[in-house]
């Protein structure tokens, strides 16, 4: 019986300069990615309340109180039972923030950052109900009495008010066309 050929690369010694030089060039090769890794994250990083209409551009809406934010686990802390969906699915970041409208009424946003549009989508559609009416900005923008969802990249949001008055609805789809017109512009290539 004939022994098979071996590939001679296999067993080929090297010197300790060879071994030297290619762990230099592993180590050297490792620190470039992982600081070009970084530095990637740091220009997409996304601060949240830049989603939120500001007193400068739009007058009609003023914060009410310090906007609230989560990472992580923290998400437990800011939303009381939904935060289980949002973390078996693959969640980054939140915020939430009550506006006051323009007849002082308060309307509450959540925003949040999953690592995928796909996975913004799962939850949006989780969140729907079937009473609910579509609208045509965001993806899957629907308004269920007094709340609104919609995703858009990433990001999922929910919009709610504390009452289905058509001021409090005509608020809840303002508020919600500009923050998507911010997520649209912020997704934008420059």
């Amino acid at each position: 019986m004939k022994k098979p050929d071996l590939n001679p690369g296999l067993f080929t010694t090297y010197s300790f300069k060879d071994k030297m030089t290619k762990r230099f060039c592993f180590i050297l090769l490792s620190v470039f990615l992982g600081s070009a890794s970084l530095l990637a994250d740091s220009k997409t990083a996304v601060n949240l309340e830049a989603f939120l209409p500001t007193s400068s551009n739009h007058r009609e809406w003023q914060l009410e109180g310090p906007v609230q934010k989560a990472e992580g686990s923290q998400l437990f802390m800011l939303i009381n039972g939904g935060a289980t969906l949002y973390l078996s699915l693959g969640f980054k970041k939140a915020l939430t923030a009550t506006l006051l409208d323009k007849q002082k009424k308060p309307i509450n946003i959540d925003v949040f950052e999953m690592n995928s549009a796909a996975i913004a989508k799962q939850v949006n559609s989780e969140k729907v109900g079937t009473e609910a009416k579509k609208l045509s900005f965001g993806q899957d923008a629907n308004l269920e009495s007094y709340y609104l969802n919609f995703w858009q990249g990433p990001y999922q949001i929910t919009i709610s008010g504390y009452d289905s008055t058509p001021e409090s609805i005509d608020s809840i789809i303002n508020l919600a066309k500009i923050v998507d017109q911010k997520i649209t512009r912020s997704l934008s290539p420059p």
